[in-house]
């Protein structure tokens, strides 16, 4: 039997508040409901859409379907750009943390210019959500329960019976030759080790045991082996233990490899379409073209004058094997289009090219997406508008 359970889609929840709150911004600007009345219901909208954002994403570790509409949203976004970027034409290294002087984590990518930009913790942690990146686990971090702060808490280990941090660690050494045991101290001679019994010197690690660790405080001289644990926080001067801390873990991030292609595929469309939307072309992406009893689809569909061109984009490590390309005609044999480029990041393969030489496809190669741009605009500033697919 069906679940009468309706459908949870916080996505859709998403797009009918924002269309809630433009419809909200039309009638201030309209003069129908005062600015006041705007700000206390505009907050309330936001509110609620950053609630269904948010449910989208814890949601969508398990859902794949909503992880796949996401993923659109995000690609398009400058900084999954970036990130992007940098894990298929960067350095390609997993992000790792690294700490200033707040022990704060915090991630950078570099850029051509050897910029480095820092990417916010919370985006790639919603990009593991969604499958773009993954992430694994670089070390636990002990908060404040207080301020929530790193920066200055301190393991603290007391006196068992004063509860002093004031105390003094012993390391107990046994010397294996004469069976004599001191404390470390006993034996330390400069650099040297030497047996304060015995009077010989102790040069190879074996020669020496370690017993234990005996504990003197130094305000009540209570002796003791394990001393009270605690941790402090000096910006607030909170006092607290490892159960009332608050306990982070601080990851690194990788590219998530099964989805390079899909990464691959979207990274350049950003780009592309805005050297084309500047230079006058009408855009639709993807783009849909009448064919023979169905709809094709191609990655972009460029407008200028009357007239249209389908285009089709490929990466690659090295290079793009054939397969696209043929896929690419096989679909202009059915749509209705004046001219057709396939772009490839970095190139094709020579049977590609000789496929696309054949059948009248022109090509467009470059190692980046914005190198891409700028050769798909030399093509079309090779006229190839009077050169038009028959």
């Amino acid at each position: 039997m069906p679940s009468s359970e309706p459908t949870i889609d916080p996505l859709g929840e998403m797009e009918e508040l924002m269309r809630e709150l433009a419809s909200l911004e039309t009638q201030m600007l309209s003069r129908k409901i005062s600015s006041q009345q705007y700000d206390t219901m505009s907050k309330m909208l936001r509110e609620r859409i950053a609630n269904a954002e948010s449910l989208a994403y814890s949601m969508a570790r398990g859902n794949e379907s909503i992880a796949e509409r996401l993923r659109a949203r995000n690609y398009g976004l400058p900084a999954v750009q970036l990130a992007c970027n940098h894990f298929i034409y960067g350095s390609r290294r997993a992000l790792e943390p690294e700490f200033g002087a707040d022990r704060v984590p915090r991630y950078f990518v570099e850029t051509e210019g050897e910029d480095r930009i820092p990417l916010d913790t919370t985006l790639l942690e919603r990009l593991v959500d969604i499958g773009i990146l993954k992430s694994s686990l670089f070390e636990k971090m002990l908060l404040c329960p207080r301020c929530g702060s790193p920066s200055q808490v301190f393991a603290r280990f007391k006196c068992t019976n004063c509860a002093s941090i004031d105390i003094s660690i012993n390391r107990m050494l046994e010397h294996l030759a004469c069976g004599t045991i001191h404390n470390e101290r006993s034996f330390r001679v400069g650099r040297s080790m030497i047996c304060p019994t015995c009077k010989k010197t102790l040069q190879k690690p074996d020669e020496q045991r370690l017993i234990g660790v005996v504990c003197t405080c130094n305000k009540c001289s209570a002796h003791f082996e394990d001393p009270a644990q605690s941790f402090y926080c000096r910006k607030c001067e909170t006092d607290f233990n490892l159960s009332t801390g608050v306990i982070t873990d601080i990851r690194v991030y990788d590219m998530n490899e099964k989805r390079q292609d899909e990464i691959r595929s979207q990274l350049g469309l950003p780009v592309i379409a805005k050297v084309l939307e500047e230079n006058n072309f009408q855009l639709a992406i993807p783009g849909r073209l009448a064919g023979k009893g169905r709809n094709v689809q191609f990655s972009i569909v460029a407008r200028r004058h009357t007239s249209v061109t389908a285009i089709d984009l490929a990466s690659s490590d090295s290079e793009v094997p054939v397969g696209p390309v043929l896929e690419f005609y096989v679909k202009l044999l059915e749509a209705r289009t004046d001219f057709a480029i396939f772009g490839a990041i970095p190139q094709l393969s020579d049977q590609a090219k000789d496929v696309a030489a054949t059948n009248r496809i022109s090509v467009a190669e470059g190692a980046t997406p914005e190198i891409l741009a700028r050769k798909i605009l030399e093509v079309f500033g090779e006229g190839v508008f009077q050169n038009a697919r028959e």
